[in-house]
């Protein structure tokens, strides 16, 4: 994808895509954050904090480059940040992380109420998966909740490896890392790669 903000397609097939995010957007994008956060309410925790992510965290994203939109036939329906490099809070860990290579992360994603389910998730990783490689970069990070547990089984499903504990946000943050070229134990006990493409 170049900087101007083409889609990424995972397949012609595709329902959703992924694209840079406008300024003009970040209306659109901070009420999928919305929802998302009454969402997780709704199920007895709180994946950020009150006051974090505003609607000037979504601007700044957009301003360095990393805002990205989730698109498909009713416009935008969800949306991430994702950092091409490295994240200082990362830095410290409580455990290891899988790989010292070049690495993205992926904070803030978010869907609308009216478009969550229906793989929305793994649709997406999909597209972030594929963005990164095409970026050259092989590994992709990721944090959560501890009581985000629909989260944890997400990033489990698609190949990302708990890897410890983090501090970000104003606290404790359980770590996970995909890694391209690493086999990932999935919860059958079989090893499998981390693979980005589509079956």
């Amino acid at each position: 994808m170049s900087d101007e903000g083409k889609f990424v397609r995972r397949k012609e097939s595709a329902e959703m895509e992924l694209r840079k995010a406008k300024a003009n957007e970040a209306e659109i994008c901070y009420q999928c954050i919305e929802d998302a956060r009454a969402y997780h309410k709704s199920l007895g925790f709180e994946q950020w904090r009150p006051d974090y992510p505003t609607r000037e965290t979504i601007l700044e994203d957009i301003a360095q480059n990393m805002g990205y939109t989730f698109v498909d036939e009713q416009g935008i329906v969800g949306y991430c940040c994702i950092i091409i490099g490295d994240e200082p809070a990362y830095r410290q860990i409580e455990g290891a992380w899988k790989t010292n290579r070049p690495y993205a992360v992926v904070h803030r994603m978010a869907f609308n109420k009216k478009a969550r389910g229906g793989g929305r998730s793994k649709e997406a990783f999909d597209l972030i998966k594929e963005l990164c490689l095409s970026k050259n970069i092989h590994a992709i990070r990721v944090d959560t909740q501890d009581e985000n547990k629909g989260m944890q089984h997400i990033l489990v499903r698609e190949g990302f490896a708990y890897c410890g504990l983090i501090q970000f946000g104003g606290g404790p943050k359980l770590a996970y890392e995909w890694d391209n070229e690493l086999p990932v134990y999935r919860g059958d006990g079989k090893a499998g790669r981390a693979s980005g493409r589509t079956k």
